[in-house]
């Protein structure tokens, strides 16, 4: 305090003006505590006030704390200001101890909050797994005993903390961060088995790989009422999206478990070679309803395959394609338009010059008759049945034009060699033999449902001759090209062809090593396509 007989006759006495420096330096350190001082106080006051924000959990009376944005912006920014303040040297000396204090206090504030959070995120996702799934009660035992400690621990906690609002003092409670560490440890390894047993079963059915957790969770615990496992059917098939099932004579209504008819996302229908029951675990079925939908499309294929020898005699090819699935009419056509353009090119090179033109003459009558359907009235389906028929008719038809054009002399020149070409092999096989260049591969039996298919151009056919030469090699593909050109739709449409699973991932930068792998392991264990848009 200023003393009031303190005159300027006295300041002169001091002969400071002898003494510059030091009164300088003297001055500085007043002004900079002074500094100091004021910022303390700014950060004693404003954590005085500051509260933590609680949110209801779900529909319950359950609460769960929810930093507001004041919290974590002067936790952010007093932090780095104390951080400053320890780094003035001299300047701070008087006041290390309220520094160093406050650094203490906010920093068991961020360790708190963080801990309570990431308990509060975990237990949530756990919550409705090891409290509400009964299947994960029964195969999690232990889990689901160590998880409910956890629960009763939390919502005791939460309740006690409802009761003592500011910020700091509850996170300064005795115990907090220690418990919160605690339960944080126990969740982790609640996670870990629920990961490990989620692992083992899609060891056993690969395309759970492409299913989120949360819905296949939901699958493995309505594994036993099939009709609730349909609305994720589309998220493991790149068609199957339905099953229909059978009546039951018992009851007089559905049966819940027999089926037999897939539905495919755009509407088309097959009935199964046998009715099929889903029964047992979600896995198990699974894998024997792909085996089923694998071995009705091979049945579906050596019928149409058989029935197509009367094209020219009994029943037209226009006519033909209204008895069986997109599918089996498209890569019939191509198997018959690869051995009729074969047959063709041999008789050429055994002296018949006009063997080309003759075959291109029935290229095009069978493309005008397919016309002629579409110009009339027809049933969604069938109309996108036909126009995917014509669109490779035209290929065809280009194709063979070509062959004419450029005098190709026989099967073995690389004008024919460099297309996609489909070879039937009979009972007992039913296997479809595919070769473009060197590269060759067996027909996968995909359901690939009645889907538009992309028009070929030479652009197109290059792209097929680089990524089948990929895969030959075992590497992959990489199409590059601007926006909306078609690099994604290719790859999928060479799929297609191949009756091959493709499944689309849109990279961001949300994927970890950890998604990574689990899309390359389901990749690897299905035997299917992964296609990396935007990577």
């Amino acid at each position: 305090p200023a003393d009031p007989k303190f005159t300027f006759a006295d300041m002169a006495a001091l002969q400071l003006h002898e003494h510059v420096d030091d009164v300088a330096d003297v001055v500085e350190t007043a002004q900079k505590e002074q500094k100091i001082e004021t910022k303390l106080g700014v950060i004693e006051r404003a954590w005085a006030d500051l509260v933590l924000d609680y949110v209801p959990h779900k529909d319950t009376e359950m609460f769960v704390v929810k930093p507001s944005e004041d919290v974590v912006e002067n936790l952010e920014a007093h932090q780095m200001e104390l951080q400053t303040m320890i780094g003035q040297g001299k300047f701070v000396d008087y006041f290390r101890d309220k520094v160093m204090h406050w650094q203490s206090v906010l920093g068991n504030v961020e360790e708190v909050l963080k801990f309570w959070l990431n308990v509060s995120r975990s237990w949530a996702s756990l919550e409705s797994i090891f409290l509400a799934s009964a299947d994960i009660r029964s195969q999690l035992p232990d889990d689901t005993k160590r998880f409910e400690g956890i629960d009763s621990e939390f919502k005791e906690m939460m309740k006690e903390a409802i009761h003592v609002p500011n910020c700091v003092d509850s996170c300064s409670v005795e115990g907090r961060v220690e418990g919160l560490r605690s339960m944080m440890e126990r969740l982790e390894m609640c996670q870990k088995s629920l990961n490990e047993y989620l692992d083992m079963k899609k060891k056993i059915f690969p395309r759970f790989y492409f299913v989120s957790n949360v819905a296949l969770l939901d699958m493995l615990a309505n594994g036993t009422n099939p009709p609730k496992i349909m609305p994720y059917l589309g998220d493991c098939y790149d068609s199957l999206a339905n099953l229909t099932f059978v009546d039951d004579p018992e009851t007089g209504g559905k049966s819940l478990k027999t089926t037999n008819e897939m539905i495919a996302k755009d509407r088309e229908r097959v009935m199964l070679h046998d009715e099929f029951t889903l029964e047992g675990e979600v896995e198990g079925y699974l894998n024997r309803l792909t085996e089923m939908m694998q071995l009705t499309l091979m049945h579906e294929m050596d019928r149409g395959i058989d029935s197509a020898v009367n094209w020219e005699v009994e029943t037209p090819r226009h006519l033909w394609l209204f008895q069986f699935p997109a599918q089996i009419v498209l890569t019939g056509t191509q198997i018959y338009w690869t051995e009729e353009t074969e047959g063709a090119l041999e008789e050429y090179e055994g002296g018949q010059e006009d063997a080309v033109k003759r075959y291109l003459a029935i290229c095009v009558q069978r493309l005008a008759e397919l016309v002629k359907l579409v110009l009339g009235k027809l049933e969604k389906g069938d109309r996108t049945k036909i126009i995917s028929l014509i669109t490779l008719d035209v290929h065809g038809r280009d194709v063979v034009q070509k062959l004419i054009d450029e005098k190709t002399d026989g099967p073995s020149n690389f004008l024919w060699q460099q297309q996609l070409r489909f070879y039937w092999v009979p009972k007992p096989d039913y296997d479809v033999d595919i070769k473009i260049t060197d590269f060759r591969t067996k027909y996968f039996y995909e359901w690939i449902g009645n889907t538009g298919r992309l028009v070929i151009t030479p652009l197109t056919d290059r792209c097929y001759i680089t990524l089948t030469m990929g895969l030959r090699l075992f590497l992959g593909g990489a199409p590059a090209g601007p926006a909306g050109t078609g690099k994604t739709e290719t790859t999928k449409d060479l799929a297609r062809a191949l009756a091959l699973p493709c499944y689309v991932f849109n990279c961001s930068d949300q994927m970890n090593y950890q998604t990574m792998a689990d899309i390359f392991r389901g990749l690897a264990q299905t035997g299917s396509w992964g296609c990396f848009d935007e990577f």
